[in-house]
């Protein structure tokens, strides 16, 4: 969840996109649904009304706002889940298994100052905290993803039927059979 990783700059030109500018607010994948709509001229499910993100249309052609944006890490192999909550000024990182940590962007872009067991910034991890579990129970999120991991593995045969298959290019998308190859 470093910087580097997840804090791609998006490009976005086109009609109505202003040009030469550059937006400091951050964005998300969620952005990208609602901005496909706007881009078609569609207008949202009943169902998806609720669903997060703004669109990139809306968000280029307005002031720099600050809002947080989120983002969590589940990859097979991991032992845990890692989750994380970034606005312009700070990076809130929650691991399950694990203390959290805290940077401060401004005053500390190469994230190497954790301030997480700082007293001073005691009232802002809890208030990260709390936002993350408006999101969702991280807890209760992660053995979700392990159980489902767990049982795909098991449908393909059980780890080491899986690891003599070899790997494949992509992270399979729900519902996608994963074309395995061989590195040998």
């Amino acid at each position: 969840m470093y910087e580097e990783a997840a804090s791609v700059p998006l490009v976005l030109a086109g009609p109505d996109i202003p040009i030469s500018h550059v937006c400091k607010t951050p964005v998300s994948l969620v952005d990208c649904f609602p901005s496909v709509l706007d881009c078609v001229g569609a207008s949202a499910h009943p169902d998806d009304q609720n669903l997060p993100g703004s669109s990139l249309w809306t968000i280029a052609n307005s002031a720099d706002e600050d809002r947080t944006v989120f983002s969590e890490y589940h990859a097979v192999g991991s032992e845990h889940a890692f989750y994380m909550l970034r606005d312009s000024t700070h990076k809130y990182v929650h691991y399950t298994c694990d203390n959290p940590q805290l940077f401060n962007l401004v005053d500390d872009p190469g994230e190497c100052h954790d301030l997480a067991a700082d007293p001073d910034q005691q009232a802002l991890r809890v208030e990260r905290r709390e936002h993350l579990q408006t999101i969702l129970d991280p807890d209760q999120t992660d053995a979700r993803a392990k159980s489902d991991q767990r049982e795909l593995i098991e449908s393909f045969g059980g780890q080491k039927a899986v690891l003599a298959r070899g790997a494949f290019d992509n992270s399979p998308v729900p519902g996608e059979n994963p074309a395995f190859r061989s590195h040998k």
